[in-house]
């Protein structure tokens, strides 16, 4: 016990003690270990308050969102019906979509057989309709209906000439775009598969960085991590998504606008 008890007393006046007092007066301080380790965990915490408190409060979610315009396809049209039914902050969307639309589509002019999406029952060209919605920025999501008809190419410099035509009327409005997202492992059609998709999607990025838009990748959340569609993410054996996909959405949108706003 007298051994155990003499171990104990040394470890504890090692602790506190500078070495010099234990090896006859060398000024050795390995002590000064101590206080380090104890100042790095206050800064990690202080950093950790501070991201929190930077983090958008759904008020202020609701306001930046509601501001804005969604477009697109059938896809959007799946998000505008997933958010009808949210009482989160996706539930202040105002939406531009309708099935098999595109850039090409957008680019034609309005008329029975044209296919355009529609704002309070009447079809417009988006460069029409935006300015009547009050909104402060565009979220856009064109492909699927494009890279067949005009290739990956041809379809980012249509994308481009019609942003530059919605400019035209609404110069101030904060252009988004939004990546193209997966289709299911193996369903690709032809020019529609998924390493063309992800080469679409690189031009877009590329574009938006060109011209100071905001570029946003809802395709890798919804992705089984090898460039496909995620099969808990698709609803229809192809293309198009799930509510799964949809809560996915939600969650990335919350860290772009988080992003953006405190880039600002």
């Amino acid at each position: 016990m007298a051994g155990i008890f003499k171990r104990i007393c040394v470890a504890a006046l090692t602790a506190v003690l500078p070495l010099s007092a234990l090896t006859g007066g060398m000024e050795v301080f390995a002590a000064q270990t101590v206080p380090t380790e104890l100042s790095i965990e206050p800064a990690a915490d202080a950093l950790t308050e501070a991201s929190a408190e930077q983090e958008l409060t759904d008020e202020e979610l609701r306001a930046y969102f509601g501001d804005s315009v969604f477009i697109g396809d059938s896809i959007m049209l799946g998000f505008r019906n997933y958010s009808a039914k949210q009482d989160t902050y996706v539930h202040e969307i105002q939406f531009l979509a309708v099935g098999s639309y595109g850039v090409q589509n957008a680019l034609k002019p309005v008329n029975e057989n044209n296919v355009h999406p529609k704002y309070k029952g009447k079809k417009y060209q988006l460069w029409e309709a935006i300015p009547l919605m009050d909104c402060k920025r565009v979220f856009i999501m064109f492909g699927m209906n494009d890279i067949a008809p005009l290739g990956i190419e041809g379809a980012r410099d249509k994308y481009k000439e019609l942003i530059d035509k919605i400019l035209e009327t609404s110069p101030d409005l904060e252009i988004h775009i939004i990546s193209m997202t997966y289709t299911l492992e193996g369903k690709g059609k032809k020019i529609l598969n998924n390493t063309n998709i992800a080469e679409y999607n690189t031009l877009l990025q590329e574009m938006a960085e060109e011209n100071g838009w905001g570029y946003i990748d809802l395709c890798t959340p919804t992705s089984d991590g090898n460039g496909n569609l995620a099969e808990d993410c698709c609803s229809d054996g192809f293309v198009h998504l799930t509510k799964t996909a949809y809560m996915l959405w939600e969650e990335e949108l919350i860290n772009y606008a988080n992003t953006v706003l405190l880039e600002e």
